[in-house]
């Protein structure tokens, strides 16, 4: 138990330490991860095509993510599922359900990675892209689409190793994958002038890299959660048990990602500019989501273990916990960053109409940070807890029934131009945080039967905080 630090979960009095220990090393992943979009940002835009460059990664990120959401889908599934057998003491049910998990990762990776290169060109041409955004767009998607197993198998074994409590492990791989990829994206952009496909195949080949260490970690012998050749089956009863719960997650990233894929072709009718300010932008503002999203990340493994142990009040303590700290870095985060804003915009782009829109966008999206910390923690709670459903209902209305709504109706209605999309997502991460209130009051905190096959149902109704 101590190997697996389940101690941290379960156990240790003070969780405020607790969080800092497991939050850290998940926080330095997602840190290089952001910083190595800042480094491609930056080397795209200081060349000679750089809005067209930049615009067509813009418009690329959401196409990706639509295509990435079943792999985040099945990961939350994977830590949702593994962490309550993990804290029941289950562990061959636990392994019964990683192997599972490493199958499907597999099987989804090949078949994504053949539609997605097939579909790019005529996905991209149908949101707005023309041109030589179009050409870097489907350049940029396709040659990532080649990663797409390689990445599915890391988020099925950093879910095994999270429900496990394990935060440091992925963290290394991953890092390890992003310091190569900053590496080669310089070499290839800088020294060999290969644009946005350098860019692209930096990014497969780093993620190539550490796929062979996965695997081999996942089979490593005397741990709660390792693996033998005979889990890697297609268990019928499993993998329905694991799509229920990854459905509503997966179904809400593929759903966000396609309105910001939508979002992203009226943006580029505003001007190739202003598509490009708006990436550079929340390249930045990602920088200071890393601690949030890391933060919601290891609420989940929390929340999963203590129902799955039967301390639901644990689990309450842990979101009130991690809802706290996150408000905390995400105002003080904000207020660091709001002076240097037209300085970070200069490093990203050599275009002054790119410049300009991005310093206004970051002005207003800096605002919405805690907004999004409190977003992000109802995630986890929801995920954690088998609630993806409730998860799914957050992300989808937030996109599709509040924001593009309110994008249409001041593109059409008002003078406010390109603004508008600002005020809107503003407004839209305010109005969620109504309904996350409410969903939250109906998690009841005990185990889930979707997640487990045991006891509980998804969902039910509880009048207390």
């Amino acid at each position: 138990m101590k190997r697996d630090r389940t101690g941290l979960l379960l156990q240790e009095p003070n969780l405020y330490k607790a969080f800092f220990i497991l939050t850290i090393p998940v926080f330095g992943a997602n840190f290089m991860k952001a910083f190595n979009e800042l480094v491609d940002t930056s080397f795209i835009g200081q060349t000679a095509n750089s809005v067209a460059s930049q615009a067509g990664v813009a418009l690329s990120w959401p196409l990706l993510n639509i295509f990435a959401s079943f792999q985040v889908g099945f990961g939350v599934a994977g830590v949702a599922v593994v962490s309550q057998l993990l804290g029941g003491r289950q562990e061959e049910r636990a392994r019964e359900n990683a192997g599972v998990l490493m199958v499907v990762a597999v099987l989804f990776g090949v078949g994504l990675n053949l539609l997605l290169y097939l579909a790019a060109p005529v996905i991209l041409a149908l949101v707005g892209a023309q041109g030589e955004v179009l050409d870097c767009a489907v350049t940029y998607v396709r040659t990532r689409s080649f990663e797409l197993v390689f990445t599915f198998l890391f988020f099925a074994f950093q879910a095994v190793r999270q429900a496990r409590g394990d935060t440091v492990t992925p963290v290394i791989l991953s890092v390890t994958a992003v310091v190569l990829n900053i590496v080669l994206t310089g070499y290839f952009v800088r020294v060999l002038n290969m644009g946005v496909f350098g860019a692209a195949l930096a990014t497969v080949l780093g993620n190539i890299a550490i796929a062979p260490f996965c695997v081999a970690l996942l089979f490593l012998p005397g741990q709660s959660t390792s693996l033998s050749l005979r889990h890697l089956r297609v268990n019928g009863t499993v993998l329905w048990r694991l799509c229920r719960v990854a459905a509503p997650a997966a179904s809400s990233q593929a759903l966000s990602a396609l309105g910001f894929l939508v979002l992203q072709g009226i943006i580029l009718s505003y001007g190739d500019e202003i598509s490009a300010a708006f990436s550079i932008g929340n390249k930045i503002s990602n920088m200071l989501l890393m601690p949030v999203l890391a933060l919601g990340s290891v609420l989940a493994a929390f929340v999963g273990q203590n129902i799955g142990a039967g301390n639901s009040e644990r689990a309450r303590q842990a979101y009130r916990v991690s809802r706290n700290a996150a408000l905390f870095l995400a105002v003080v985060g904000s207020l660091l960053i709001y002076p240097l804003r037209s300085w970070a915009v200069a490093l990203l782009s050599n275009d002054a109409a790119t410049q300009a829109a991005a310093v206004e966008y970051l002005f207003w999206v800096l605002l919405t940070q805690p907004l999004m910390a409190m977003f992000q923690n109802y995630l986890g709670v929801f995920n954690g807890s088998g609630r993806t459903n409730y998860a799914f209902l957050m992300s989808t209305c937030r996109l599709w029934v509040i924001r593009l709504p309110l994008i249409t109706f001041f593109r059409h209605f008002t003078a406010l131009g390109a603004s508008g999309v600002w005020y809107a997502m503003n407004v839209s991460n305010l109005l969620i945080l109504v309904l996350g209130a409410a969903l939250f009051r109906r998690v009841d905190f005990s185990p889930c039967k979707a997640v487990t096959g045991l006891g509980g149902t998804t969902g039910e109704v509880h009048s207390g905080p």
